[in-house]
């Protein structure tokens, strides 16, 4: 059994593995503690790594009990202001969860810090069970029973509720939306999630327009307090890996001229003929 340490981040969220080589096998014993960890914390940081695309892949989908196998994923893509078509390369990130649009949202994702120049816009993650369990009595009772609706509009845009010019605004492919409960409940562990977003939804099904965004700013300074906001500053060798269903993220302002922050993103367990995959067009140069 490997001798590694569990060391949480943050009161509510987040915890920081450390004295682990991922590049050795990870006995059963191993495995579940990461596991109950993952399960519980909803985001796991590994420090001062060397690996390869490979090994972070392995990992990912060994956090919910599944090997690598050809057709379960895709390739590693890069959230960078320097690599070529690399995704989200400039702007702010409104909290979200990818693919709260998708009938098969996608379980874990991963970031690598493969290059980093300080001082690099930090990621921020919220629990979404944490929000759901705290809610006050009188919230939570209006709240069972309503739906809400994510995805983009007709223009193929994000609803912008950022309130300010550096909120990104790419362009999707594709016009998508999917209703889902509120208090949503995680498929893999049972518990129950504050199921909105900044970003990602668009409205409660049924309210009218004025008690719609009423309800939701209600809702968003819940979930967003910032006593319970996990805030993560990258280094070169950090892997952070987190449960997108349970979890939310969002990011500070990146520039496009600014430090260098290059980030390998590998994904968890996916069905390649799934509805998750739309391509954003950023076209914005700035």
């Amino acid at each position: 059994m490997s001798a590694f340490t569990i060391r949480p981040l943050h009161p509510v969220i987040g915890a920081e593995i450390q004295g682990l080589d991922l590049r050795d096998p990870l006995d059963p014993d191993t495995l579940r503690q990461l596991r109950a960890a993952f399960d519980d914390r909803g985001v796991l940081l590994f420090r001062g790594l060397d690996i390869a695309e490979e090994v972070q892949r392995h990992l990912v989908f060994a956090l919910v009990g599944e090997s690598v196998a050809p057709g379960n994923h895709r390739p590693a893509a890069y959230v960078s202001n320097r690599k070529e078509k690399g995704s989200a390369p400039y702007g702010r990130l409104l909290f979200h969860c990818d693919n709260m649009w998708s009938q098969t949202p996608q379980r874990v994702i991963s970031l690598y810090g493969l290059s980093v120049e300080p001082p690099s816009a930090p990621t921020q993650f919220v629990s979404m069970a944490h929000a759901w369990d705290t809610l006050p009595d009188k919230l939570r009772a209006r709240l069972e029973g309503l739906e809400a609706r994510h995805g983009f509009g007709d223009d193929g845009y994000y609803p912008n509720r950022g309130g300010d010019a550096d909120v990104i605004d790419a362009k999707m492919a594709e016009t998508r939306s999917l209703v889902r409960p509120v208090g949503f409940r995680h498929p893999r562990t049972g518990r129950r999630l504050l199921y909105v977003s900044q970003q990602s939804t668009l409205d409660i099904v049924g309210l009218p327009p004025q008690e719609n965004e009423a309800l939701l700013s209600e809702i968003f300074a819940h979930l967003y307090r910032p006593q319970f906001v996990l805030e993560h500053d990258w280094r070169e060798g950090d892997l952070v890996v987190w449960d997108n269903i349970a979890t939310q993220h969002g990011r500070g302002t990146v520039k496009l001229q600014g430090p260098e922050r290059t980030l390998r993103k590998v994904f968890g367990p996916i069905s390649l003929d799934s509805d998750e995959v739309v391509t954003p067009n950023f076209s914005k140069v700035g």
